[in-house]
């Protein structure tokens, strides 16, 4: 059959003609064709261009990570970010004993300070108890301790690590003897046990005592018994502190011990059965320097963690 080279029913609104059994675009396709072609190119530019973008974004914003984290690294002391790397990847009890002895050294407080922290017995219904003994020098946390963030471990364990200090200044510091530290501590002692309203056994000598007229006599018996086992338990955990160079009275260090000593005597702990905090617990300027100091490492110690992750 023949083909008419062009088919009379062309109209311009048709799709497609038909030439020689071969199918070509009428014009009105072909504009068509060519302006999506246009629009495809210039969504391929778009898209190249926002890709570029894009990736340009990223650098900066990886840059910007790269000098905040510079930056949050300025901040912390060079020991530290040694000490604080060491304890990446480490957890639970692992990362407890690592961080205290990190921390004992940054503090310089080897020698001093207990070999290593205690952990030992379940923790309360207020949660995890424990802390530092100013007799036995010792450092001991219930078994919850080791489950803790690693920020409040390590801030905790300064805090400690800093009575220890204050503590042994005292005993290092001319003219406050062992004596002089046991007294105050049997005074606070006795103080603390008035006011424990928790302590039923010694609340009930106390009231027959005062009822028989003789509270001065109760009190004074009290006290000679907490100085004689005070005096025994100083002067063998302290035995190496006793025995190291004396600390100068009229130094600064000195002063400052003469009033850690007179903040021991006015000490007030934790409420014994709900763990509150008293103002004058807050106030006392042992607990001032342990908490500024622990509150100082946990931030230096965040700050490590968010520009290393």
């Amino acid at each position: 059959m023949h083909i008419s080279p062009v088919n009379v029913n062309y109209h311009p609104s048709y799709q497609n003609i038909s030439y020689k059994n071969k199918t070509v675009q009428s014009p009105v396709e072909t504009q068509k064709e060519d302006k999506k072609n246009s629009k495809g190119a210039k969504i391929g530019i778009a898209v190249g261009v926002g890709a570029a973008l894009v990736a340009i974004g990223a650098v900066l914003v990886s840059r910007g990570k790269a000098l905040q984290n510079k930056k949050l690294l300025s901040q912390i002391p060079a020991d530290l970010r040694t000490r604080f790397e060491k304890l990446k990847g480490l957890s639970g009890e692992e990362f407890t004993q690592k961080a205290y002895a990190e921390m004992v050294e940054h503090m310089g407080l080897k020698g001093i300070a207990p070999e290593k922290i205690v952990i030992k017995g379940a923790d309360s219904l207020n949660g995890v108890q424990g802390g530092y003994s100013c007799l036995k020098n010792t450092i001991e946390y219930t078994e919850g301790f080791s489950k803790m963030s690693q920020k409040a471990q390590i801030g905790l364990l300064s805090h400690e690590l800093h009575h220890c200090r204050q503590f042994s200044n005292m005993l290092r510091t001319e003219g406050i003897t062992v004596e002089k530290y046991v007294d105050a501590t049997a005074e606070n002692l006795i103080k603390n046990m008035q006011n424990d309203i928790s302590n039923f056994s010694f609340r009930m000598s106390y009231k027959r005592a005062q009822e028989a007229g003789k509270l001065d006599e109760f009190l004074a018996k009290v006290k000679k018994q907490a100085v004689d086992t005070f005096t025994e338990d100083v002067n063998k955990n302290y035995s190496h502190v006793l025995k190291m160079p004396k600390i100068k009275a009229d130094s600064p260090e000195g002063k400052k011990a003469f009033e850690y000593l007179k903040a021991m005597r006015e000490y007030e702990g934790l409420d014994s059965i709900f763990g509150f905090a008293s103002e004058a617990y807050k106030n006392n300027l042992l607990e001032v320097e342990a908490y500024d100091l622990q509150h100082k490492i946990e931030d230096l110690f965040e700050k490590f963690m968010q520009a290393t992750k």
